[in-house]
């Protein structure tokens, strides 16, 4: 398994046109199908296994016992994060990128492709929960409930796979600039720091915010590999975009 180098040419499409953005053409792996694919069963074993009631049991413990153990602060730090990271506030994350990206930065293709990066890697792991379908712990078992629950599927987490992938968006953006590598640190920081609200408010299991982190690279995996083959070609014909490079 090998990765693009960074130094990889531009698209065919775009060898004669003008460009402001850096990301016509993302990292991606040489086996940009099979990796991912076995990413991907690897979570769903991972799912199965965790549904069982033994092992439900054994996580219950952890969320029962940081649920004896909050302390005002967390909560409010948590209740925030869980708002800001959820559905509504991940669509306005997304749209503020967007903007920034294509209005004032003036990187129509880095705008679309960050925003996809992030929104596929989110989406994604809209696959295992409706394949899994395992239920969220107990809230009238936990000593301290604070969160309501948005939907009853617990693996993996959502709002985790938002952080993973809107860090991997933002590292492969930044990855020729100073800023890349504390980008990617400092994000996959916050992304832990996320994980371990989502336990502590009672959301997930622990397993659940584990196999995020994989769930949401598999599929930045997938649509790397995608928006190589498909993409350039087809934003090279958009005349609004390419005049926006250009200039």
């Amino acid at each position: 398994m090998t990765t693009s180098h960074d130094a990889s040419p531009r698209p065919s499409a775009w060898a004669d046109l003008p460009a402001r953005s850096r990301l016509l053409h993302l990292p991606t792996l040489k086996h940009w199908i099979l990796v991912p694919l076995a990413m991907s069963v690897v979570v769903l074993a991972l799912g199965f296994a965790a549904t069982t009631s033994a092992y439900t049991n054994a996580e219950f413990n952890v969320d029962a016992w940081m649920s004896l153990h909050h302390v005002p602060w967390m909560d409010t730090v948590s209740l925030a994060l869980e708002q800001i990271l959820g559905p509504k506030g991940a669509i306005v994350i997304l749209v503020v990128v967007l903007a920034a990206l294509w209005f004032v930065r003036r990187t129509p293709v880095d705008a679309l492709a960050v925003v996809g990066i992030t929104g596929f890697g989110w989406v994604y792991s809209l696959i295992f929960k409706y394949a899994v379908h395992r239920q969220r712990p107990d809230q009238g078992l936990l000593a301290h409930p604070i969160s309501n629950a948005m939907d009853p599927n617990s693996f993996p987490s959502g709002h985790v796979c938002f952080a993973v992938s809107l860090t991997i968006a933002l590292y492969f953006l930044l990855r020729h600039t100073r800023w890349g590598v504390w980008v990617l640190v400092v994000g996959f920081a916050a992304s832990v720091f996320v994980a371990w609200t989502r336990v502590y408010v009672g959301m997930h299991y622990p397993m659940d915010v584990l196999v995020s982190f994989p769930a949401s690279i598999a599929g930045i995996f997938l649509f790397a590999g995608l928006w190589n083959r498909l993409v350039p070609p087809v934003l090279a014909k958009v005349p609004f975009i390419t005049r926006l490079e250009s200039r």
